[in-house]
């Protein structure tokens, strides 16, 4: 008798909880088999392209990683770029291109530069190769960042590897 009356003033207790949590919206998450998959995609579209290796990682909307690879001979500083690339991506949910125009114009003269001081602001890259990964719906579930080619090679080859998953980004 006694675990009967525990166990329903639990339930009273959780009904609210249980009543809001039905409220909340559901959210894709990228997981580790996805961005396994991303990650295979940019390298081989690296190798197809014939341009210099590449470093990827791919991180959550948060901007914590949820797998990287560097290929064999690619630049080592550059596995740093790429992992910035994509946290900027996704905290700011905007590809990393946007930044590049903004900080040092279109033309990468400066002229136009509308926010010229967004390159210098600690951990935010301001050259494209970063894009955020967003569900069909817009919601972002994270991001992807390549480094260790040209910045259009590297935002080719992020790009890539979005490609190879959307059919899952529903």
């Amino acid at each position: 008798m006694t675990r009967r009356v525990f166990a329903a003033a639990v339930l009273l207790t959780c009904m609210p909880v249980l009543a809001v949590a039905e409220d909340l919206p559901s959210k894709g998450v990228l997981t580790h088999t996805v961005a396994e998959r991303m990650i295979a995609a940019c390298f081989a579209a690296q190798a197809d392209a014939g341009h210099a290796r590449v470093s990827v990682f791919v991180v959550d909307d948060g901007g914590q990683l949820i797998a990287a690879a560097r290929q064999d001979g690619a630049c080592k500083a550059c596995a740093d770029i790429a992992q910035n690339k994509a946290i900027t991506a996704a905290l700011y949910a905007t590809p990393t291109r946007v930044f590049a125009d903004l900080s040092f114009g279109v033309a990468r003269d400066g002229v136009e530069a509308g926010l010229p001081g967004a390159a210098f602001v600690p951990g935010l890259v301001a050259f494209a190769g970063g894009l955020p990964v967003s569900t069909t719906a817009g919601g972002v579930v994270g991001a992807i960042g390549v480094s260790g080619a040209s910045e259009d090679e590297d935002e080719t080859c992020a790009q890539a590897g979005i490609d190879a998953v959307a059919d899952i980004l529903d």
